[in-house]
């Protein structure tokens, strides 16, 4: 008789699972733990649980390069439960499940593992802090494991919220998980608009800025039960910029982003493009600007209570850093070097990583 000895320490929770029907697999990684995967002895199974195991060593890879190193000696991967469920260093997912559902439970679960079992932020105050940055590393490690070469990967994530604030029934994310009026409030608060606040801190930082901040915060703060103020400030400190508004407001408050392009006027052989705040929350601005030989530039609108900018994210690129635009003025006037005739068209955010509400009045384009 083979008998395995689990041992778990540092968890705050632990889950086991014991079936006469098991078939027990073992995978061994070359540099991280050993993987176990434990399904119900069925034909139909085989071949998808199979399949299953090189996934679950590429996720654990991908969590390991862009999180930190998984600080346990084993992963087990079990068939039960009624759907998916994280615990410590294991989880418990239905398995009858087509291939693409099978692993994409499986990388939501473990990823799952760094958030909530070693990070252990309280999810009953913060949940938007384990299933939301959950929701964003696994959308991110499914686009590369799976091939799925989505532009954006967040887009579930930004529908999601959006239906929600069409609702309105959205509640604040500091709202207790007990005290939601709709579990489709809280779902979105926590998952959504969660995941929002990643993808969205890397347009207001930078991409590269959001991945070693995440670094920094998992290395930082691992079993030491981080709460929000504890990502701001690792972003802050990464960034080099003030990031109070955002937490602030993406968090604390149910304010929505939504910019305009109000008016475009010509200005001898110059143009002024007329920006607009019309949803409360305040956001730095990607112009992208296309002329009618298609050659393309983009202006940057650094918002001025973060004190800082963020670095070129469109290096191929001509950029240029404009006047920052402070808050409390709901219209701001960009003027650009072109004559209005020469424009064919204006759009803000082009990366459709800013939360905007209303994004029908993001584009100018010449009759």
């Amino acid at each position: 008789t083979l008998t395995w000895h689990f041992k778990a320490p540092m968890v705050h929770d632990f889950m086991w699972a014991a079936d006469n029907e098991y078939v027990h697999d073992v995978v061994p990684m070359e540099n991280g733990p050993t993987l176990h995967f434990f399904y119900k002895d069925r034909s139909e199974l085989k071949e998808n649980w199979k399949n299953l195991q090189s996934k679950t060593v590429a996720a654990m890879e991908f969590f390991n390069k862009n999180i930190g190193p998984y600080p346990y000696e084993q992963y087990s991967v079990i068939q039960g439960g009624d759907g998916g469920m994280e615990y410590a260093m294991s989880t418990l997912i239905t398995g009858e499940r087509k291939f693409g559902s099978l692993v994409g439970v499986m990388v939501h679960e473990m990823a799952h593992s760094w958030f909530q079992h070693v990070l252990a932020t309280n999810e009953s105050k913060h949940s938007w802090m384990d299933e939301g940055f959950t929701s964003f590393i696994s959308s991110l490690c499914m686009n590369e494991i799976m091939g799925q070469g989505m532009e954006n990967p967040f887009d579930g994530s930004y529908r999601g919220y959006y239906a929600l604030v069409e609702s309105g029934k959205e509640q604040p994310q500091t709202t207790h998980a007990d005290r939601y009026d709709l579990n489709f409030a809280y779902g979105i608060a926590a998952y959504s608009k969660g995941s929002i606040f990643l993808s969205q801190l890397g347009y207001v930082i930078g991409q590269d800025k959001l991945m070693q901040t995440i670094r920094r915060y998992y290395n930082d703060f691992k079993f030491k039960h981080p709460v929000p103020n504890d990502i701001k400030r690792t972003a802050e400190k990464i960034s080099n910029m003030e990031l109070d508004w955002y937490l602030t407001d993406w968090t604390q408050t149910t304010n929505t982003i939504d910019y305009g392009i109000k008016d475009v006027v010509a200005e001898e052989d110059k143009t002024k493009i007329i920006l607009e705040r019309v949803g409360l929350m305040p956001m730095p601005l990607d112009i992208l600007v296309v002329d009618s030989d298609g050659n393309q530039e983009t202006f940057y609108v650094p918002l001025r209570m973060m004190r800082g900018e963020k670095d070129n994210p469109y290096p191929s690129l001509k950029r240029t850093v404009v006047s920052d635009w402070a808050w409390a003025y709901p219209t701001y006037e960009l003027i650009i070097d072109m004559p209005k005739e020469k424009i064919a068209g204006v759009s803000i955010d082009p990366s459709q990583l800013m939360a905007d509400v209303n994004r029908e009045n993001n584009t100018y384009q010449a009759q």
